[in-house]
């Protein structure tokens, strides 16, 4: 059955309310991060400036979005302003992203009152200020990076880096481009036909989410080559002609990404250049223990996935976010740029989308068991007594990032 929803005037308001309220105090963030205010609200947004002027950064960026929306605004505007006005508006179209995804899932639809729309929507903006779990004790303070400075994100990484500017300009693209192909994994084999409207609008999403940041990409096609092929050899070949029908789909966003890897593989890039294999090379320099880091970053999505383990209820989707936050593990823990790059962790960000989706779909599938009432009380308490602990650091984190705090 087709989705349909009507929008109630009080689910309305509500998502208009808090939209508001995102968009201006993300505005305000991306703004301080642009101007920079002597130093504070550090950001990679500066060397997006000097590249959106058309200015030799010395950096390599082959994701034009961003870039070109800047320039727009830059007619009429300050650079600092205008690369600010861009961020904040692609990032602001990720709530209605989310609200979508959020509405299919839940069936909002199916109820005749404003309470599950509603729903919907105040978990579509918490996925948001979602983030790392550290120290309680560290709620409410802040140092300076000289003194006693306290981690928060540094080797555990967040859901919601605000201050990775073409990360944020990506994510409106890539949660539909993420629930359209594990749509498509349900029923592709099935399907005798080398076009079919998901495979458009997927096709489509990947390669506006490529051409704005490639992070995402190369973990989601990955997922996707190693789940089309497991499933290609153990049907003995028989769905051969399904795996080519939605396989093709994806030739828009491989030429792009050679495009934008072109130099990386380049047979005269010397030996300080390129990408390099090694366990744990760059991720061992930024945190000493490493299965803590990856305990603090994914908490919530580890709490879920044990009930529903235990629950037996498992679905396509939840496997999915699994298997794609796997693989975003496995880059981030044996793949590295070589030379100055090796601190930058660049993989990193790969792996911040795969916590995203691990979280968002963590939080689907805990709301509608607790609607439909499939697991124990003191089961469904504690997920969400986890999640309500992301959400606390995540907020405090982010009124560090608003006061020109260190991201770190």
């Amino acid at each position: 059955m087709a989705f349909q929803k009507k929008i109630t005037r009080q689910e309305l308001v509500t998502f208009a309310l808090l939209l508001f309220i995102y968009l201006a105090a993300t505005l305000f963030l991306f703004h301080r991060q642009s101007v920079s205010y002597g130093g504070a609200y550090a950001s990679d947004i500066g060397p997006y400036i000097a590249e959106m002027q058309g200015e030799d950064t010395g950096y390599d960026f082959p994701y034009p979005i961003l870039f070109l929306t800047g320039r727009l605004f830059l007619s009429f505007t300050a650079p600092a302003h205008a690369m600010a006005l861009a961020v904040a508006f692609w990032n602001g179209l990720t709530p209605f992203a989310l609200k979508y995804f959020f509405d299919r899932f839940l069936r909002v639809g199916d109820s005749h009152t404003s309470k599950r729309g509603i729903l919907s929507t105040l978990l579509s903006f918490s996925i948001l200020f979602a983030s790392m779990l550290y120290p309680l004790t560290y709620l409410g303070r802040y140092h300076d990076f000289e003194e006693g400075f306290l981690y928060r994100y540094l080797g555990t990484f967040t859901p919601n880096p605000y201050h990775n500017a073409t990360y944020l300009a990506a994510r409106p693209f890539s949660v539909p481009a993420f629930f359209l192909f594990a749509d498509v994994l349900t029923f592709y084999e099935d399907e005798d036909r080398w076009y079919h409207p998901k495979y458009l609008c997927f096709s489509l999403s990947l390669l506006l989410a490529t051409l704005a940041k490639p992070s995402f990409t190369l973990v989601l096609v990955c997922t996707a080559g190693i789940i089309m092929l497991f499933r290609l050899v153990s049907g003995h070949f028989q769905k051969w002609k399904a795996f080519f029908q939605m396989g093709i789909w994806f030739l828009p966003t491989f030429l792009v990404l050679l495009y934008q890897f072109k130099n990386v593989f380049h047979p005269g890039s010397d030996a300080d250049s390129g990408i390099g294999f090694g366990f744990l090379t760059a991720w061992s320099l930024t945190s000493d223990n490493i299965p803590l880091s990856i305990l603090l970053g994914a908490a919530f999505p580890l709490t879920v996935l044990l009930f529903c383990l235990l629950g037996k209820q498992r679905s396509t989707l939840l496997n999915f976010s699994w298997q794609f936050f796997a693989a975003s593990l496995l880059t981030l823990a044996f793949l590295y740029e070589k030379g100055y790059r090796l601190s930058h962790m660049n993989f990193s960000w790969g792996y911040m989308y795969g916590l995203f989706f691990s979280y968002t779909v963590s939080l689907m599938a805990l709301a509608r068991n607790t609607l439909q009432r499939r697991q124990p009380g003191w089961q469904l308490r504690i997920q969400w007594a986890v999640y309500a602990l992301h959400l606390v650091c995540g907020a405090d984190y982010f009124r560090i990032l608003l006061q020109g705090g260190l991201f770190h």
